[in-house]
């Protein structure tokens, strides 16, 4: 069974953990695209890659059970929306340049300004070539229509490829969003054909990602996509890769990874919106690389790793890993969950309540 010390972290059998793990990224090679797949016509490469009108694409990742495949490596809206819009327009196209073609985003990030500069600097010259994501924090449906139709305007296209519901909470926070038609609005929209794919975000809960998960299969809704943290640090604290992860694999659902470096902290400090009275110890480089903690991530069954950028050279950097092969055994992974150990728990990942 699960316990919890003294510091509020959960603590798992060694042996149930390791044989856990393994598991899981006995999935990973599931999503890779080694051939044609199915739903489009295009060669990909053995090594999951492809080449389109603007050069060769990072690799290749399945969106769950969805007929879509996605760059494994996905441009964080949010940076996109803090950067100079200098800084923006080339970070978006540094990412292009180096194969990325997932592009996150949401009406949130600074106050709709990123979904802006998507319209100025993304759609009109490289729509064909992008999948565009986008959410909403809307708890009703008349509200959720409102903030997709704002959104495809900023963004200056007529559908999206991913609509979100962003950032659950808590249990109660879905069913006040559910009761309230939030999916409805959700699933009204793809059958207009403003959006391709639906899924949900959250960071603050796993709880609320198993609600979302429970209350889709009931009316029997198929949500393609479920954004979450995943790190090694996440598995010693209010876990999403070992409470949603399996879950997800097992609806065949695309898992998105966000706060990889927990928003920064993994390289010390309190960069963050709370628990900002404690400066966290560097993870990185004290215990682990950025090359190990990206690594630890793409090991596993996710479809795509969302990365805030803050820099052309953050994207050419984070491109690059991105091209090796992560196939770890086993013990390569849990020598990384060992090894963060000491700097996990909430003040490491701030965002989980």
């Amino acid at each position: 069974m699960e316990h919890e010390n003294g510091n509020g972290v959960m603590s798992h059998p060694r042996l149930k953990r390791r044989e856990f793990m393994a598991m899981l990224a006995s999935c990973t090679a599931g999503l890779m695209v080694p051939g044609i797949f199915p739903g489009d016509d295009t060669l990909f490469a053995a090594t999951g890659s492809r080449s389109d009108r603007l050069g060769e694409l990072l690799p290749l990742r399945k969106l769950g059970s969805a007929s879509r495949v996605i760059t494994n490596l996905g441009v964080g809206g949010d940076h996109v929306g803090t950067a100079s819009e200098r800084d923006a327009q080339a970070i978006i196209e540094k990412a292009l340049e180096e194969g990325i073609r997932f592009f996150d985003n949401a009406p949130l990030y600074s106050n709709g300004e990123a979904e802006i500069r998507y319209g100025r600097f993304l759609t009109p010259k490289y729509r064909d070539v992008s999948f565009i994501m986008t959410k909403t924090l809307a708890r009703n449906r008349e509200d959720a229509l409102k903030d997709l139709d704002a959104s495809l305007s900023r963004m200056k296209t007529d559908y999206v490829d991913l609509w979100q519901v962003h950032a659950l909470q808590t249990p109660e926070d879905v069913e006040y969003r559910l009761n309230h038609g939030v999916l409805d609005a959700f699933l009204e929209a793809q059958q207009k054909g403003k959006v391709r794919y639906i899924g949900f975000t959250g960071h603050q809960s796993y709880k609320a990602h198993l609600k979302m998960l429970e209350e889709t299969l009931k009316r029997g809704v198929t949500m393609n996509s479920a954004q979450m943290p995943v790190n090694p640090a996440d598995p010693h604290y209010e876990s999403f890769v070992t409470h949603v992860v399996p879950r997800c694999v097992e609806a065949g659902i695309g898992v998105l990874a966000m706060k990889s470096l927990a928003y920064g902290r993994f390289f010390g400090g309190n960069k963050g919106w709370q628990r900002r009275s404690v400066n966290v110890k560097p993870a990185i480089p004290a215990v682990l690389t950025l090359e190990e903690v990206f690594g630890f991530v793409w090991s596993l069954p996710i479809t795509t790793l969302i990365s805030g950028m803050e820099s052309p050279q953050h994207v050419t950097q984070n491109a690059a890993l991105a091209r090796q092969t992560w196939n770890w055994n086993q013990a390569e992974r849990q020598q990384r969950i060992d090894a963060v150990a000491p700097f996990a728990g909430p003040d490491l990942e701030f965002y989980k309540s």
